[in-house]
């Protein structure tokens, strides 16, 4: 299915299971409204392809039509500036207006943004490092100046939240849907960028994407590292935030990941949790997984380092060492060591 607001007469025929003959009749018996390319091709609007279903009563998939219906808020919500700032691929500057919705608590707006940014960046890697973090990092700034309430924090760090699991539920959706039809999920939704036939027989590897310690509440960044891997071809079982460690070795018994990867923000680890990450580190090294750890936490010089297989300090160092040292999936989101702006 197609991302864009515009539908070719093939996408249309494929959302309502005729052929493409049929779609052509409708349209000229004027059924419903297209344009037409230079090249002589007819395009449909997406406004004109929901209208046209609802007054007909085409029968669509339920999880299809949200999917149109989401597209359509997300273009409303929207302005035209915001939509340049898309095209040209600038993320720092869409990192500002993200910092601005947020601030301002336009929540439909921010989680347009966020949806797009994932359309048209290829790289989640690049999405959070240069869009996401540093909006967050405003948002955190003005905190400690006191010039936002931490009540006011706490509903912004939930909508972006809200807003990622959001665009995670539909990547991993599209996902599923590529796998039963043989192809990859980023083959499906941006074509084979290398031109390599997709592995369909590989084992792809797995990651258990968790946090340490138990009390870490922040689950921004982990959700970034857990797109990062699916992107990449990995199996992940993402367990969230605050997570005691039994359960984390219990889950770990069962899936038997190839690496764990650990978002840390609190500083100053007191003496007993960091005995018991170091029990857990010990635990993971026994089954063979290795242990990837990220977050604010790696700039702290107060407290002992944390010990780990790898230490990323951004998305995009975790990326360059998964593609290092993992058979990777072919066909990923490309130019993830680009700068976008």
């Amino acid at each position: 299915m197609m991302s864009s607001q515009f539908f070719s007469t093939r996408e249309l025929s494929e959302l309502c299971a005729v052929g493409e003959t049929t779609v052509k009749r409708w349209a000229n018996m004027g059924l419903i409204k297209y344009h037409k390319t230079i090249g002589g091709h007819r395009k449909f609007k997406l406004d004109d392809v929901l209208d046209f279903i609802n007054k007909n009563h085409i029968r669509v998939a339920p999880e299809l039509l949200e999917r149109l219906q989401a597209q359509k808020r997300a273009a409303e919500a929207l302005d035209l500036n915001t939509e340049i700032l898309l095209v040209r691929g600038d993320v720092e500057a869409l990192s500002e207006k993200l910092a601005e919705y947020l601030l301002g608590f336009k929540k439909s707006e921010a989680e347009a943004l966020l949806s797009k940014a994932i359309e048209r960046i290829p790289s989640f890697a690049v999405i959070f490092d240069q869009m996401i973090a540093p909006a967050m990092h405003r948002v955190g700034h003005l905190w400690c100046e006191k010039k936002l309430s931490i009540t006011d924090e706490h509903i912004i760090t939930n909508m972006v939240v809200e807003a990622i699991l959001r665009a995670k539920i539909r990547y991993e959706t599209s996902h599923q849907e590529a796998r039963a039809q043989g192809v990859s999920a980023l083959t499906m939704l941006y074509g084979n960028l290398d031109g390599a036939a997709p592995k369909g027989e590989r084992k792809n590897p797995s990651a258990i994407v968790c946090t340490c310690p138990e009390s870490e509440l922040h689950e921004v960044a982990l959700l970034g590292v857990s797109l990062v891997c699916e992107s990449l071809g990995f199996q992940v079982r993402y367990v969230g935030a605050a997570v005691p460690f039994k359960d984390l070795e219990s889950a770990i018994e069962e899936h038997q990941p190839e690496i764990v990867c650990m978002s840390i923000t609190n500083g100053r680890m007191r003496a007993p949790l960091y005995r018991r990450y170091e029990q857990f580190r010990k635990f993971l090294a026994k089954r063979g997984a290795k242990l990837i750890v990220g977050g604010q936490f790696l700039g702290e010089t107060k407290s002992r380092p944390i010990q780990a297989d790898f230490r990323a300090k951004t998305c995009a160092e975790l990326e360059q060492y998964l593609r290092e040292n993992f058979d990777v999936s072919s066909a990923t989101r490309e130019a993830n060591s680009k700068t976008l702006n």
